[in-house]
């Protein structure tokens, strides 16, 4: 976390947070600043997105995938309030919802790439505020425990592990015939 940030107990709003200049989220009412992302996490978000970019105007669709300095306005689509964030990658559907300050309206597909200072974030706090508000499937990529965690909201995000190297490349299941091999990141 940010040194000038440590310290600091006020409480933000959503609107001052999303108008940092650095990497900060709030999550339920706390003020969160993360490090900056490390190779390996940058070259996951990249694999990610990029697959989806292709996957998606292969087909002509109407999409439309965001990286991690975009940010998600959750405290206006259900009542979780004061929670901003900007996921690793996120696809969003409904052009109406995106302004020039960010996402207005649930993603269809979030990826969050954990590291050791958002971990507790990816697996509880976020996945809790995007099943609330719809996002259709979220995955957990873990690093450090080589797996990745997809949570359907067609299945109550009830957890599915894809653990490496037993999988090479996950179905993206809002995506049909789409796989994304990740599995050169987990050696």
């Amino acid at each position: 976390m940010n040194n000038a940030f440590k310290n600091d107990t006020r409480k933000y709003t959503v609107d001052e947070v999303s108008k940092m200049e650095n990497h900060a989220e709030l999550i339920d009412g706390n003020l969160v600043i993360t490090d900056a992302a490390n190779t390996t996490h940058n070259r996951v978000v990249k694999a990610i997105y990029l697959a989806l970019v292709q996957y998606i105007e292969g087909r002509h669709g109407e999409c439309e995938a965001f990286t991690e300095n975009e940010g998600l306005f959750c405290d206006e689509l259900c009542d979780s309030k004061n929670n901003y964030f900007m996921p690793d990658v996120m696809v969003v559907c409904d052009k109406s919802g995106i302004k020039e300050d960010g996402v207005h309206v649930a993603p269809r597909f979030i990826a969050e790439v954990t590291s050791v200072s958002t971990r507790k974030h990816d697996y509880m706090d976020k996945l809790n505020v995007y099943g609330k508000i719809g996002v259709q499937e979220y995955w957990v990529v873990d690093l450090q425990k080589k797996l990745v965690v997809r949570h359907l909201l067609d299945n109550d995000y009830m957890p599915e592990l894809f653990c490496y190297p037993s999988i090479s490349a996950i179905p993206v299941y809002t995506y049909p015939g789409l796989e994304i091999d990740l599995s050169r990141f987990f050696k």
